[in-house]
């Protein structure tokens, strides 16, 4: 009786210990090990290949170069770099930078907007995201934050790149998300520069001379009345500005010292990563994985005669 005890404590010490260890195992797997940088551009074949071992995930932001009054010209493209490099972060995914020269849309009159036609914009983007997939990167999301014409060229592109491939990618806009989610926009572009190292290039009040500014049309009545009447926008109406300053231009709403900015700065990359928490991505990741299996299976290999 006292050998059988013996042993049953035994064993139940043996299994005590192997379910630790189980679960042990389990956590560390599932914890991705720490990477220098979750840039792609900066990692090597060794660190690209073995990420891909274990994910496929890439987020690609993308914006323009255009005069945005007192803010730094790449303002748009900054904003959706630091939101994907939170986004990255988040959930064990690479980053893509450097798609920053992309169709600005009205601000053609500006001398520091640099001119990409839409149409080349979509076809350099889609070569980018065909490479992308050939490397590897099945799950991919492009992300944007707030440029007007994005729609135009990344969202095009998206369904293209999906009638060609028949694979599923997903483009998601920051601010988008933010009104879908009840969230005010706060400061977060200060914390996007934050992320960037860059809050410094955001200007202080006292740092723009001040220029007489209109509404959206200017002088151009027209325009200024389809935009009081909500009808205006990048997808709906062409138009280009009639003053170069006038498209996110002057001193409203700006820091007034730098400890102001810095205070900014610390309250946006809160409200960054609260829009990446409440987002749910590994969520969103699954669903893109289910549904490009799901297209696969269910619809090309079912109607091989049909699909393109």
């Amino acid at each position: 009786m006292f050998r059988t005890t013996k042993m049953l404590q035994r064993s139940a010490g043996l299994l005590s210990s192997l379910t630790l260890l189980l679960t042990v195992q389990a956590a560390s797997a599932q914890t991705p090990p720490k990477m220098r940088t979750r840039d792609v551009s900066r990692l090597s074949q060794y660190d690209v290949a073995n990420y891909l071992k274990r994910n496929d995930v890439l987020y690609v932001p993308v914006g323009s170069v255009e005069g945005s009054g007192a803010g730094p010209s790449d303002v748009d493209y900054a904003n959706a770099l630091g939101t994907a490099m939170k986004m990255a972060e988040a959930t064990d995914g690479l980053f893509a930078p450097n798609l920053a020269y992309m169709y600005p849309g009205s601000t053609i009159t500006s001398e520091a907007t640099v001119h990409v036609s839409l149409p080349e914009s979509r076809e350099y983007i889609k070569s980018v995201a065909k490479s992308f997939l050939r490397q590897g990167f099945k799950t991919q999301i492009w992300v944007t934050f707030g440029h007007g014409p994005s729609p135009l060229f990344v969202g095009s592109m998206v369904r293209e790149f999906f009638d060609e491939t028949h694979v599923p990618i997903l483009r998601l806009d920051g601010p988008d998300m933010m009104r879908h989610l009840k969230m005010e926009r706060g400061k977060v572009s200060y914390g996007a520069f934050s992320v960037l190292n860059r809050l410094e290039d955001l200007p202080l009040a006292g740092d723009v001379p001040q220029h007489p500014q209109g509404g959206t049309g200017g002088e151009n009545s027209g325009l200024a009345t389809l935009d009081k009447l909500a009808y205006s926008g990048s997808s709906n109406l062409g138009y280009w500005w009639g003053d170069p300053y006038g498209h996110l231009g002057g001193a409203r709403n700006l820091p007034k010292t730098a400890e102001e900015r810095a205070a900014w700065g610390k309250q946006g990359v809160a409200e960054l990563d609260a829009l990446v928490k409440k987002m749910d991505l590994p969520t969103v990741i699954q669903a893109l994985r289910d549904h490009r299996k799901f297209t696969d299976e269910s619809v090309v290999k079912k109607y091989p005669q049909m699909i393109p």
